[in-house]
């Protein structure tokens, strides 16, 4: 019986080591991106658990105008102040 002469490379970091079928290497980039992501992020929030987020922000975080304008009223989708300091809205240009 022959036997055969495997060369056997130990790689300088985990990092370097390929990819198994049971075995996925997370590198650090990776990991690093997954550092914000908080518990339990789901993609499939529905809209009231996202306006629960959205109103838990503090004022100064929250710069989002929802609008839900009835028939024959314009959307509005930003509030600004002009150069002599009163609010100005921005709205669609057509009616619902």
């Amino acid at each position: 019986m022959a036997r055969e002469v495997v060369e056997v490379i130990t790689p300088s970091t985990l990092e370097d080591l390929p990819d198994g079928t049971t075995r996925k290497a997370m590198l650090g980039t990776e990991r690093t991106k997954l550092t914000g992501v908080e518990d339990n992020a789901a993609a499939d929030q529905t809209g009231l658990e996202m306006q629960t987020s959205i109103v838990a922000l503090a004022d100064a975080d929250r710069v989002l105008v929802g609008s839900v304008p009835l028939t024959g009223e314009k959307k509005i989708y930003g509030i600004h102040r002009n150069a002599a300091g009163n609010l100005e809205l921005d709205a669609e240009s057509i009616a619902v």
